[in-house]
């Protein structure tokens, strides 16, 4: 009799607990259904509800590109990064330096809607001699009919622009892709762009500085000869200008929101036959004269007065011989490469109406 009686008493007080833990139960789960609305319902139901948080999910960072970007600049990003790396904003302490200063040249004399500096006492009428037609008329046939040299192939650019130099910087290199060079071969893809066949003849004339001129005269005599069908032949020099305070100056242009190098075309004369071997001085004139207005009136200020000087730089190998210096050696070799577009696109309007 005792032991049921137990048993029965043991499993009253099994239920009475369970009753009071349901209890408690019970009045949480109000509370929280209260609280929580018709959410409570949906949850009851079997259908998940997430409640709207009090500010927005953070947002995910976008996930690295796969590639380099190529900015307008024709600066390569490094991959996963916006902008390029920059250099030191300021110098450093333990090496000479001194500043750099961007400017516009201007100046000259005006010729129709173009600026010419003149230099050689010749008293020759330059309005007369733009009027007057190049003696160059380019097929674009499939011929080589254009030449690019260099007679100081390794004039170096700066990779970037800081606003100072180092007064030990390397003004020459024998890296193409840093040099004249790189310049000259944007000049080339322009004009083949418009249909012009062109050589590009990259060899280094200025191993010695001095002789450069003899050697390239030695590369032009060879183009002309394994391509007689050349006419125009095109020396890209850089050039360089420093005060005598050690500034050097930075000659830049904004082209379409760009910076390119300002240019600046020679013409040589040999009005009182002291060369003795430039009779046609005067056809190379016209054709460097047309080329400076199709460059004042596609870009304003990217070219510089056109330099006309009694000098002859071997441009008596053809009339048709242009001789081009493209910045200094403190533009960058990306505005030189621009630069070099913008002439090609320039000379190519010159001479497609001469075709």
């Amino acid at each position: 009799m005792k032991k049921p009686l137990f048993r029965l008493l043991k499993n009253l007080g099994v239920l009475v607990g369970v009753g009071l833990c349901l209890w408690c139960a019970g009045g949480k789960l109000q509370s929280w259904a209260q609280s929580q609305g018709g959410e409570a319902l949906l949850f009851a139901a079997g259908i998940g509800a997430q409640a709207a948080s009090a500010s927005p999910p953070a947002a995910t960072a976008s996930p690295a590109p796969a590639s380099s970007y190529l900015l307008p600049n024709d600066g390569v990003v490094p991959l996963g990064e916006t902008s390029q790396p920059q250099p030191s904003p300021t110098p450093d302490p333990n090496r000479d330096w001194a500043p750099v200063e961007e400017i516009l040249l201007e100046g000259g004399t005006q010729v129709a809607d173009f600026f010419v500096k003149d230099s050689t006492g010749s008293g020759t009428d330059l309005l007369a001699a733009l009027e007057e037609e190049p003696s160059v008329h380019l097929q674009r046939d499939g011929s080589v009919e254009i030449l690019i040299y260099h007679t100081h192939t390794s004039e170096a650019y700066s990779p970037t622009y800081t606003g100072f130099y180092y007064t030990d910087m390397a003004t020459r290199t024998s890296d193409p892709e840093q040099s004249v060079v790189a310049a000259g071969e944007a000049l080339k893809k322009a004009l083949e762009a418009q249909g012009f066949g062109v050589v590009h003849d990259t060899t280094v004339n200025d191993t010695l500085y001095n002789g450069s001129y003899d050697r390239s005269w030695e590369v032009l005599q060879k183009n002309l000869e394994q391509y007689p069908t050349i006419q125009v032949t095109i020396d890209v020099h850089r050039d360089s200008m420093t005060t005598e305070s050690g500034v050097k100056y930075k000659p830049t242009a904004t082209i379409e929101g760009r910076k390119a190098a300002q240019v600046m075309l020679i013409a040589g004369c040999d009005y009182n036959g002291g060369w003795g071997d430039f009779p046609r001085w005067e056809e190379n004139l016209r054709l460097a004269l047309r080329v400076q207005q199709s460059l004042q009136q596609l870009y304003p200020g990217l070219a510089r007065p056109l330099n006309f000087s009694n000098s002859k730089y071997n441009m008596n190998a053809t009339p048709g011989s242009l001789l081009v210096e493209i910045g200094t050696e403190v533009n960058t070799v990306s505005e030189a490469r621009y630069a070099g577009q913008l002439v090609g696109t320039a000379l190519a309007a010159t001479l497609l109406p001469l075709s």
